[in-house]
């Protein structure tokens, strides 16, 4: 391999990061409170006034089905292409076994709201709703039954991550773990009060919430402790989705969080909205889709990636994080903090340290950066890209699959 600079490098700085979060036409004014996605094409989102809308094209149109309910839908989960559930008000459960062409009202047990709901298979499910409300299900909906969980606040986010293990997260910083199936819940320590509205799970060891304040916290060890970390905003979080260990997206008041490093660091994607995004889904980890206030709807197809460096807001320390996605064939994107003016370099290298790249090698102001990478004409294999500013030296790996 020759030690040249690649004339494929195409440096960016997003100064729009609209055009990486798409708005998609709801037709309505309706506030949607949640979204899920079976496939890419099949898609499905639930609302205030009992709105069901569904989408077989991607979101470019959305047709709204009958519910039979006038009351809040507040969120829904499949857990293949034709499964789903839905829950809301007092109690509801709406279940269809035929990709959503029909949904039948199904016993819950309670008459609490129900807020959130989710699947690890076909066959076992969980739902939380207020007032420490928390129902499973083992045989797809078929069936509910009323746990007890030993709290009285909202349970507002819900993750199983085995037929057994789950994890619930609520109002007054409650986060709940059980190892049985939902016959007995224990109480993890937050070290918060407020109000946490989201749980994700991306192993069994690993995983989120979000909350009030821009609340973020992180466990690697199952739960045993929750530390938080920088989402660098005081806006109210309302869910969080990672499509890998990697990749993860948080959304709120008037807010896009995206991470690419595991949640070790966040960044903003802006978009031109200020209400509330309620839920976050993504497919694989190029597409998503994010609903809220107003019948908004706003799509991704290459992450959510797009930095705005025009903005406001101003990193803290230097970073660079993950290239996202890694690994790639054959593009690529790096992105990178900047606390103050400096001259940045930006290369690569191969495994055996010759350098392949020079990405940047110039004067930056303060402010959030990305480049776009294209390893067309690269072999395969593992390769570094190293920044330097002043000091500061980072290094981080990636793998080109061709």
């Amino acid at each position: 391999m020759k030690n040249t600079l690649l004339t494929l490098i195409f440096i960016f700085s997003i100064t729009n990061a609209n055009a990486d979060w798409i708005q998609q036409t709801s037709n309505t004014n309706e506030t949607l409170l949640g979204v899920s996605f079976p496939d890419p094409m099949n898609g499905f989102i639930v609302g205030t006034s009992g709105l069901i809308l569904q989408t077989i094209n991607g979101g470019n149109n959305w047709t709204v089905l009958p519910s039979g309910t006038t009351g809040f839908l507040r969120d829904i989960f499949f857990s293949d292409q034709m499964n789903g559930t839905i829950v809301g008000e007092s109690g509801l459960i709406l279940r269809t076994t035929n990709g959503g062409q029909n949904w039948i009202s199904q016993i819950s047990n309670t008459t609490e709201h129900l807020v959130h709901v989710n699947f690890i298979d076909v066959q076992n499910g969980i739902i939380g709703g207020q007032n420490g409300v928390i129902i499973t299900t083992t045989n797809g909906g078929a069936t509910w039954t009323l746990n007890n969980s030993g709290v009285n606040s909202e349970i507002a986010g819900v993750n199983m991550i085995s037929s057994t293990t789950a994890y619930a997260a609520g109002f007054n910083g409650t986060i709940l773990r059980t190892n049985n199936g939902g016959l007995n819940w224990t109480s993890q320590s937050s070290g918060l009060t407020s109000e946490l509205r989201s749980i994700f799970f991306t192993d069994q060891n690993t995983g989120f919430v979000a909350g009030y304040n821009g609340k973020i916290l992180k466990t690697t060890n199952g739960g045993d402790n929750w530390v938080s970390q920088n989402s660098n905003t005081a806006n109210n979080l309302f869910s969080i989705y990672f499509s890998n260990s990697g990749s993860g997206t948080a959304v709120g008041t008037g807010k896009i969080l995206k991470t690419t490093d595991g949640g070790d660091n966040w960044v903003s994607q802006t978009i031109p909205f200020t209400g509330d995004l309620y839920s976050v889904f993504f497919v694989n980890e190029n597409k998503g889709w994010t609903v809220g206030q107003n019948g908004r709807i706003f799509y991704t197809e290459n992450g959510g990636v797009g930095i705005n460096s025009n903005s406001n807001e101003v990193p803290e320390k230097f970073a660079i994080f993950q290239n996202y996605p890694n690994p790639f064939n054959p593009t690529t994107t790096i992105e990178y903090a900047i606390p103050k003016a400096s001259i940045i370099s930006l290369k690569v290298y191969d495994i055996l340290g010759s350098e392949v790249a020079v990405l940047i090698n110039e004067y930056k102001q303060p402010g959030y950066y990305g480049v776009n990478f294209s390893a067309d004409i690269l072999a395969s294999g593992i390769y570094f890209y190293k920044i330097e500013a002043g000091d500061f030296i980072q290094i981080r790996k990636m793998i080109l699959i061709k």
